[in-house]
This record gives structure tokens, C-alpha cells and sequence, in this order.
């Protein structure tokens, strides 16, 4: 079950050049995410959010990469704001 459930995360995904934007829909009001590399030692997700939309405070098991594609955002770590 795990394996087919990490096979469909990656369905679409063509060896070789992606365009990231291209990797993750965009909808109004809401945040989407795939994840497009789920090993033990970390995740790879991206993320597509609406104007005013946001991820609620959590923690992870790993380091955190952000890397905007397009627009701006408000980050904060650990209570932290970093813009």
C-alpha cells in the first residue's frame, strides 16, 4: 500500500527537465501541495498558495527549504519573522 501510494505522488512526473510551477495546480482560495520526493531522510513538497492562505504552525522532523517561485510571503520560524 505505502509503495503504491508513493508511485501515485510521483505520477506525472517525467525523468529528466520539469518546470516546478508546472509540477503543482493553482486554485483560488486554497493551498495545494505535492509531494514530489518522500524518502526517510526528508520530503520534497511544493506548494501553491492563494493570496491570504498559509500553512498553520507545525514542526517537522527535518530542515526546512523555501524557495519561492513566484510572488512574495511572510515566514515565520519559530516565532521568528523572516520576509
Amino acid at each position: 500500500m505505502e509503495k503504491e501510494k508513493k508511485e501515485n505522488e510521483t505520477e506525472g512526473l517525467v525523468k529528466g527537465v520539469n518546470r516546478l510551477a508546472d509540477l503543482v495546480a493553482y486554485q483560488r482560495g486554497s493551498v495545494v501541495s505535492r509531494t514530489i520526493i518522500d524518502k526517510q531522510t526528508g520530503t520534497i513538497t511544493l506548494f501553491s498558495f492563494d493570496e491570504g492562505q498559509g500553512l498553520s504552525e507545525h514542526t517537522a522532523p527535518f530542515d526546512a527549504l523555501v524557495y519561492l517561485l513566484d510572488g512574495e510571503a511572510e515566514i515565520s520560524i519559530s516565532g521568528n519573522l523572516s520576509i
